[in-house]
């Protein structure tokens, strides 16, 4: 936490943001870097934490029931999911994709319904418009998921952006109240 405007951990904060700042505009420069990079580290993270949840349900024993089974089949869906990832990994972007697709599509759909069904509350029609663009987003990552990909790597990066600024900002904030993002 920055208490003060002399404080030694300052740095770290104003360090964290010009990476994520960094990382924004290269993500927006070369999406598919980006993605390729990020789809790298999630397989080799979901093959190794796959092998370390096998451990666990293995050494976990029998007397722990129910437990065991559990840690192994998140332990099995991990690795598949790793390896697919390594083994196919445009069908892999390409499915996810989709899948943020469908998630934006329908969850915009209850929106205009809870949109509609609400129009005695105010602001309703926020919820309606909201519900009509995640319809709209989610139509068009389920039709293009390669743009779709893009976009979805463009909207990381905006995000890292803005991440990294506001660390900047709270870096240098007169206030402890206002500088506790900055952990």
């Amino acid at each position: 936490m920055v208490d003060t405007p002399s404080s030694p951990n300052r740095w770290l904060a104003v360090l964290a943001g010009v990476v994520a700042i960094l990382f924004g505009l290269y993500a927006l420069a070369m999406p598919g870097m980006t993605l390729a990079s990020l789809l790298f580290v999630f397989a080799i993270f979901a093959i190794v934490e796959g092998v370390i949840l096998l451990f666990g349900g293995i050494a976990a024993g029998s007397e722990t029931g129910n437990l065991r089974w559990i840690l192994i089949a998140a332990a099995v869906v991990t690795l598949i999911l790793g390896i697919l990832a390594i083994w196919n990994p445009v069908g892999f972007v390409l499915t996810v994709t989709f899948l943020v697709g469908l998630w934006a599509f329908v969850l915009g759909l209850f929106q205009v319904f809870a949109g509609i069904a609400g129009r005695s509350a105010p602001y309703w029609w926020l919820t309606l418009i909201s519900g009509i663009i995640g319809v709209i987003v989610g139509l068009y990552i389920m039709t293009n998921p390669v743009a779709g990909a893009v976009v979805l790597v463009w909207a990381l990066a905006i995000y890292a952006i803005i991440f990294g600024i506001e660390r900047i900002v709270m870096a240098f904030a007169p206030s402890p109240d206002a500088a506790y993002a900055t952990i």
